[in-house]
């Protein structure tokens, strides 16, 4: 096929697919499209390189520095979202009375400012940080938080998919690039790298999969069958472009997301999620003892595609776990990439590592101890979060699990937490409880007279038996 007609017929499939996604979620508001541009520009390239420019690798001083024009693109999306916030009257004491392990993890990335070597640097990427909860509160407080949800995920998908398909298979020099230390050729598609494609792909392929399902158990109309269509030939997409990127990280996480999605379905798994903790030991345990006995790791890597040395990732954690930083507190919010001592491990490996591959050791590199031990608090609390959701059947339990269950095991071979990443943002979607849209749920509210817009009003006064009631009836299917 000719690249020019493909391109039409790519373009066409993209406006096919929002013409139907506008038509189907009305009630989302135009709002929606500013965390929407901030997760295409996560899940894609940066602003700039769009344009042609970008940040030298080879310049210590550009790299430090970073692009004025992306920087500036990244704040023009904060000041929008706070002014949305701040016309929403977000319920902020209920936020941080909800949020106190985000609260305290975030404020202390805030200090590590403090006593980083490069404070400057650390402050901004902080500013960027913050901008994922900006985002996030924008897509809570929205009429339909579910839906919101559903139409930010689909509509990121419906480019950066097909754009990717596009790329790699009609546009070369767009699509695929060549390692400059190996001379291997990778298939990138609209990102940069292909690690980057297989976390914009799995994340992307993870809340499709959550749409398709919820579409396949309405199939019987006509219309709900296209969109099914639909979804179904980006979820082949998603498959091919798995398996393009070669990113065994991001393609073990598929399908450890996708069949949680459908273990969440099954009548047996639901009668017994009050026990989550107790099959999660057990399942921690067989795999010790089949480890043991049969080499369960070595079988699984192999099968991947990937050495034991996971490309050489082993033997740079032996490194950086004896790094000479302050064990307690560490280097300073992502900045230990940048200090002597980084330089001086990286010289030993061709690739140049940038990053731990390995988000809890990264953690522990740029917050130390403490800062690990907030992180480690911060998933539990948002196990205990999600596990709250399953009980009460709210829709949102079962993406909750996946999503962070998926985080849990991705960090353990790429370094996600904290990052201007799609996995980053979609964990903190997860990690938020924004009480008046997330945990109450009002799409399938009572009708009442007129139904109040939470998102300008604030949160309405309910009793403790109406609130209890919301919470476990509304959500539910």
């Amino acid at each position: 096929m000719p690249p020019r007609f493909a391109l039409l017929l790519f373009l066409a499939f993209i406006g096919w697919l929002f013409i139907r996604d506008l038509k189907r979620r009305s009630i989302v508001s135009t709002a929606i499209y500013i965390p929407l541009l901030w997760i295409l520009i996560l899940g894609s390239r940066p602003v700039s390189v769009w344009f042609g420019g970008g940040v030298s690798m080879e310049s210590t001083d550009d790299y430090l520095e970073g692009s004025p024009f992306d920087r500036m693109v990244f704040l023009f999306l904060i000041l929008a979202g706070a002014v949305v916030l701040l016309r929403r009257r977000v319920n902020w004491k209920a936020l941080v009375a909800n949020n106190k392990w985000l609260l305290a993890f975030t404020l202390f990335w805030g200090l590590s400012v403090l006593w980083s070597d490069y404070s400057m640097v650390a402050f901004k990427r902080w500013i960027k940080d913050l901008g994922h909860i900006v985002m996030v509160l924008i897509v809570l407080t929205e009429k339909d938080p579910v839906e919101a949800i559903k139409a930010l995920f689909s509509r990121c998908a419906y480019l950066l998919v097909p754009l990717s398909v596009l790329f790699i298979k009609y546009f070369p020099d767009l699509g695929r690039f060549y390692n400059r230390w190996t001379w291997e050729l990778m298939y990138t598609g609209i990102t940069l790298e292909k690690n980057a494609l297989g976390n914009t792909t799995l994340i992307c392929g993870l809340f499709l999969f959550w749409e398709w399902l919820d579409l396949w158990d309405r199939k019987g109309k006509r219309l709900i069958q296209i969109d099914l269509a639909n979804y179904s030939l980006l979820l082949l997409m998603v498959v091919w472009l798995l398996i393009m990127a070669h990113s065994s990280t991001s393609i073990a996480c598929a399908i450890l997301g996708g069949g949680l999605l459908v273990a969440m379905r099954l009548k047996v798994v639901k009668a017994n999620l009050r026990r989550l903790e107790l099959y999660g030991f057990a399942a921690a345990l067989l795999f010790l003892i089949l480890q043991a006995v049969f080499d369960i790791k070595g079988a699984v890597v192999e099968g991947l595609g990937r050495d034991m040395t996971l490309t050489g990732r082993t033997d740079l954690w032996k490194e950086l776990v004896h790094a000479n930083i302050n064990p307690l507190l560490g280097e300073g919010f992502y900045t230990f990439w940048l200090t002597d001592i980084a330089n001086a491990i990286c010289e030993n490996y061709y690739w140049h590592p940038n990053q731990a591959h390995n988000g809890y050791l990264d953690t522990y590199l740029n917050g130390g101890l403490l800062g690990l031990g907030l992180l480690c608090g911060l998933l539990a609390a948002t196990a205990q979060q999600v596990k709250k959701q399953l009980l009460r059947g709210a829709a949102l339990g079962a993406l909750g699990l996946a999503v962070l269950l998926v985080s849990v095991t991705c960090n353990w071979t790429e370094a996600i937490f904290n990052k201007m990443s799609l996995g980053w943002f979609a964990l903190v979607l997860i990690i938020v409880e924004y009480p008046p849209a997330w945990s109450r749920g009002i799409r399938t509210a009572p009708k009442a007279r007129s139904r109040p817009d939470l998102s300008e009003v604030g949160e309405p006064e309910l009793s403790e038996s109406e609130g209890t009631r919301l919470g476990d009836n509304v959500f539910s299917r």
